[in-house]
């Protein structure tokens, strides 16, 4: 059994577990705290009905890779079964693309940076629920798609709600670079951007990555398809991405007035996506970009996503 306390000077509270009285309450306190899922995820679409004998996926997303994300949720303990049915809506989503690009135009609050392949839809699988039995990460790679498996069980004192969020899938390994599922690396990147872009892009992922360490904060990167992001647990605090190309940018998850107000010599303020709560600045001379006078805007970052003041 579980005990969670909260301590403070002079005092210890006992939390008290509570549940989600059903699952479409648990849905709906999911869509409604997106940034659970770690802020590179937006629900364009609940309910997706995909036919009788296929079922019904909970939600429907993108991330920032461009993939089609299949949420599923439960509210129990979630035992093998819950993976062939996430293996029934993977599919239907990557065999039915005009659908997924229906919804997708249909959605008034659609990311606007991301441009999807519909010719060569990529799938993502997260599933959720207060746990998983003891065999379900074991089989979870058997299913041939992307997949991570979420538990989130909720406390509470008196007014204020506590959630203990535990990713068990495609953890981060404390190494300098670490690679996720699929082909994404430095030769990936070189075959898609070009040996000059990728060798800008890699200085600037080593700078990010030496601050990070100096500053001593518990953070992880991983390459992905179009960006490397930086993490704090499963959540995202900046990123270096590829905007197009042959250039690159950092992205920060801070407040848009902190974003606005911004002055540099060496980088620029870009644009400010309400979607993913982020901000993206661009170098002015790529091939000399030091990250020296974004540093308020990392600490800024770190602050905003750890709740540290």
């Amino acid at each position: 059994m579980l005990n969670l306390y909260w301590k403070s000077p002079g005092q210890t509270r006992s939390l008290i577990e509570k549940p989600f009285k059903s699952e479409a309450d648990f849905e709906k306190y999911i869509f409604d705290n997106q940034d659970i899922l770690g802020g590179d995820i937006y629900i364009i679409h609940r309910q997706i009905r995909t036919g009788s004998k296929q079922g019904i996926p909970d939600m429907l997303g993108v991330d920032q890779d461009a993939r089609i994300c299949i949420v599923e949720l439960k509210n129990q303990e979630a035992g093998d079964e819950i993976l062939p049915q996430a293996l029934s809506y993977a599919i239907w989503a990557e065999t039915n693309p005009d659908s997924i690009k229906a919804i997708w135009l249909e959605s008034k609050q659609r990311p606007e940076d991301i441009e999807i392949d519909w010719d060569r839809l990529e799938i993502r699988v997260i599933l959720i629920a207060p746990g998983f039995s003891s065999t379900v990460p074991r089989m979870a790679d058997k299913i041939g798609y992307p997949i991570e498996l979420v538990q989130v069980r909720r406390y509470c004192f008196e007014k204020e709600e506590f959630l203990l969020v535990e990713v068990l899938k495609d953890k981060p390994v404390k190494v300098s670079v670490t690679t996720v599922k699929g082909d994404w690396d430095w030769g990936f990147y070189e075959s898609e951007h070009g040996t000059e872009a990728t060798s800008q892009f890699r200085r600037a992922v080593e700078a990010v990555a030496t601050l990070v360490a100096n500053r001593g904060w518990d953070i992880q990167h991983n390459l992905n398809k179009y960006y490397t992001g930086f993490k704090l647990g499963n959540k995202v605090v900046f990123s270096v991405a590829w905007g197009a190309t042959y250039t690159w940018k950092l992205r920060f998850k801070i407040p848009e007035e902190t974003a606005q107000a911004f002055v540099g010599k060496q980088w620029e303020f870009q644009i400010y996506d309400a979607t993913f709560k982020e901000a993206t600045f661009r170098p002015l001379q790529p091939d000399g970009a030091d990250i020296v006078e974004l540093e308020p805007l990392f600490v800024e970052a770190y602050k905003h996503i750890s709740g540290t003041k």
